[in-house]
């Protein structure tokens, strides 16, 4: 994990943060510096509750038997390119997997990603990125329980720019479009579309640390009315932050990291619904040796929510990650995450009666990496996650291990 500490190729509305998800993927490949690097993978995997339901009587109810379980095939294929020219760098990774089901075969699904970014600098002060990403694939059964096939697809198209006006001080803005959408007709309402824009001011410390502050200001639109109680309510909102960040090189071996400040967010409709506080997220990574390292993080933040009938959470959370380099081929990777998610705000309005959905979520994962060679790679994982409802039974237990193995040419 790199933390933005210099005039480093970071998008300014990337990720604001080191990612507190950091079990490894079997899609995730870095290629070698110039060089065009196809690859191909298979993964096979056994969840126990794949549609994440409370138990067998409600699979029962569905129809679909008792038996929650089911076994997934992926077969992926893909191609990475990294590209400099001069001082330009051109990344990309393009994949498709083909994802079947043994028994809810009507799940069966393409999964389609493409990444790509450019990193442009002009002399030694001007530097940024213009990128576009973009994926299809079946939207998690956290929030939505049907056995139907609801694929859900996104594309962010982002420009950023940053000028190094003095040594120690750096100015950046950038712009992203963003527009996500469900296949589903009864998920349309969760369609939207943002704009979002950011200015930020830095300063860099001598010692590789950065301290900054940012503004941010969000335009949220979702065309299709959502129906509460048979009221059409329309989703769309303004939300505008003030926060400073900071990333801070404690010692050669630990780095804290800081993001906070004010979020205020407005909706279209419903002013009840608003929301007015602070956010704050914080971690921190520790490399106690060359083959450990460790990453905690704590949060409070109002997130996203898209697959439920309500506007947004206001979430609480904590995580712990830790990588061991057993050697040069063999890698472990565990983490534990938590998670309470409360809905009471963006639930809220005086015509409506719905319950509120607050609950918590636990997810934990142990990984075992195994490299043979250069290019070919081996990933056995198991997981497990839970949810547990605090107005309202239901809820989930899954556990499930996967095993993925890709060859890079």
């Amino acid at each position: 994990m790199i933390p933005m500490c210099s005039f480093a190729a970071v998008p300014a509305i990337a990720g604001d943060l080191v990612p507190t998800d950091v079990i490894p993927t079997p899609d995730i490949i870095t290629p070698p510096p110039d060089a065009v690097t196809p690859y191909a993978g298979y993964g096979i995997s056994y969840d126990n509750n794949l549609l994440r339901l409370p138990d067998s009587a409600s699979a029962q109810a569905m129809g679909i038997g008792s038996n929650l379980s089911d076994i997934t095939h992926r077969y992926l294929f893909g191609l990475a390119v990294d590209k400099s020219l001069s001082q330009q760098h051109l990344t990309a990774n393009v994949n498709v997997a083909k994802v079947d089901y043994d028994r809810f075969d009507q799940l069966n699904h393409l999964e389609k990603n493409l990444a790509a970014n450019w990193n442009w600098h002009a002399g030694n002060q001007f530097q940024g990125n213009v990128g576009v990403n973009y994926s299809q694939g079946l939207t998690p059964f956290i929030d939505f329980h049907l056995l139907e096939r609801n694929l859900r697809t996104q594309e962010d198209v982002y420009a950023d720019g940053a000028w190094l006006f003095h040594p120690s001080w750096r100015v950046r803005a950038g712009v992203t479009y963003s527009k996500l959408w469900y296949d589903l007709e009864s998920q349309r309402p969760g369609d939207n579309s943002k704009n979002q824009e950011e200015l930020g001011l830095d300063y860099l410390a001598a010692s590789g640390s950065t301290i900054g502050l940012q503004l941010r200001h969000t335009r949220a639109d979702y065309p299709t009315p959502e129906l509460d109680s048979g009221v059409p309510v329309f989703n769309g909102y303004d939300q505008n932050e003030i926060k400073g960040k900071v990333d801070w090189l404690l010692t050669g071996k630990t780095t804290l990291h800081f993001l906070g400040g004010w979020v205020s967010r407005k909706q279209d409709e419903f002013p009840v619904r608003n929301f007015s506080g602070i956010n704050t997220r914080v971690s921190a990574d520790w490399s106690p040796t060359g083959k450990i390292d460790v990453s905690v993080a704590g949060w409070r933040e109002i997130g996203a929510v898209d697959d439920v009938s309500t506007v947004y959470s206001l979430n609480h959370g904590a995580s712990i990650a830790s990588a061991w380099q057993y050697s040069d081929k063999v890698r472990l990777v565990a983490q534990y995450k938590y998670e309470k998610r409360d809905f009471s705000q963006s639930a809220a309005a005086g015509i409506f009666s719905a319950t509120n959905p607050n609950d918590a979520l636990r997810n934990m994962a142990l990984s075992v990496i195994y490299n043979p060679t250069l290019h070919w790679r081996v990933q056995l994982s198991g997981v497990r996650s839970t949810q547990i409802l605090n107005n309202a039974p239901g809820g989930y237990v899954s556990n499930g291990v996967m095993f993925n193995t890709r060859y890079s040419f």
